[in-house]
């Protein structure tokens, strides 16, 4: 294997200097992690998988050469071998769907295409699925934002007093419709609230999100009242929010928002547990699943990036099939009889096999 790494390839490529390395990875887990290969599926994708794909951002345009191709998919065969411990003689393409793991050049051109849609906003064609970056979240690079833009909104975890102005907001979805809504409580009188429907595909946390800009939108609308609390169950959106650097541009817009209303008013977050009897929260949790089946759509969300992410990889699963379906190598051909359709679920790949057998 050392010697079929030993390929002349063009001039620039890295893919030779990764083979070097790759090798003195394998053998070093292979010397302490020789009896368990589940732990090789780990390192495989936690340090070999990200190396080899380090810099695909300036090497992508080569992977229209069928030598690169052939190269990178090389380089699979001995991590694959050891976590499916597998004979010598087996084919590449055979061994990537007993492994249940994507080609490597299917794999780079997909992390090459989200990089180009959520970094560049450059519309890409996967496949055969055109992907439009004005459909996505686009993700900011933390370090391009100067270290004193960089604020936290810290929370805390109080209960309400039922003193001032206290607004509390969720997220909802129920049968697959998404909505969010805030109720606002004047000294524990309801003088206010809102619902608003979101798109089919939005995610609960996309709804929670929701739920704090309105609130916003509402204290826009109000005067420099002494204190506002802000309550909510989503400890995920109030971590994002207390996170100095960000890369999502939503959560950014919200800090900034809390900042400059907060040289008028008081503004304070809070995280309550869901479900524990507090009434406000009761509340606006039963208002957010009614606002799931408003009859109109409100708000269209941007995809987030882990559907993004989903969506790329149904792409190259499905172009990973046509390529096994089509493949015209002997070796693999047995296996395609056993295992027709490929799939990262490694575990179906082999009771499969077992089955057949």
């Amino acid at each position: 294997m050392d010697t079929a790494l030993d390929l002349p390839l063009p001039q620039g490529s890295h893919i030779q200097a990764y083979a070097d390395d790759i090798i003195v990875v394998i053998r070093v887990a292979n010397e302490f992690y020789s009896k368990r290969s589940g732990l090789f599926r780990k390192i495989y994708y936690g340090a070999i998988e990200p190396y080899l794909l380090f810099g695909v951002r300036a090497w992508s345009n080569r992977l229209k050469l069928k030598k690169i191709r052939d190269s990178l998919n090389s380089l699979q065969r001995r991590p694959l071998i050891k976590i499916t411990k597998a004979y010598l003689t087996i084919s590449t393409e055979a061994l990537q769907v007993i492994a249940g793991v994507v080609p490597l050049d299917i794999k780079a051109k997909g992390v090459f295409g989200k990089f180009l849609l959520t970094a560049i906003n450059n519309d890409i064609k996967f496949g055969s699925k055109i992907f439009k970056w004005e459909g996505y979240e686009t993700r900011l690079d933390p370090h391009n934002i100067h270290p004193a833009d960089n604020i936290s909104i810290t929370y805390d975890k109080h209960k309400p007093s039922g003193e001032e102005i206290e607004i509390y907001t969720d997220g909802s979805k129920i049968n697959d419709q998404v909505g969010a809504a805030i109720v606002v409580f004047y000294y524990n009188a309801e003088i206010f609230n809102r619902t608003i429907r979101l798109s089919n595909f939005a995610t609960v946390y996309q709804a929670e999100v929701t739920g704090i800009q309105m609130a916003l939108e509402f204290i826009s609308t109000i005067g420099p009242w002494n204190k506002v609390n802000l309550y909510t169950d989503s400890l995920s959106v109030l971590e994002a929010l207390n996170t100095f650097k960000t890369s999502k541009q939503d959560i950014l817009a919200i800090k900034n928002d809390i900042l400059e209303m907060s040289k008028e008013k008081s503004i304070t977050l809070h995280w309550i547990p869901a479900d524990t009897g507090i009434q406000g929260n009761e509340i606006d949790d039963n208002y957010a699943k009614k606002s799931t089946t408003r009859p109109n759509i409100e708000k269209i969300p941007k995809k987030s990036f882990k559907q993004l992410k989903n969506a790329i990889s149904n792409v190259q699963i499905q172009i990973w099939q046509e390529r096994w379906a089509s493949s015209t190598t002997k070796n693999g051909r047995h296996t395609e009889k056993l295992i027709p359709a490929v799939s990262i679920h490694t575990k179906k790949n082999l009771v499969i096999l077992l089955y057949n057998f």
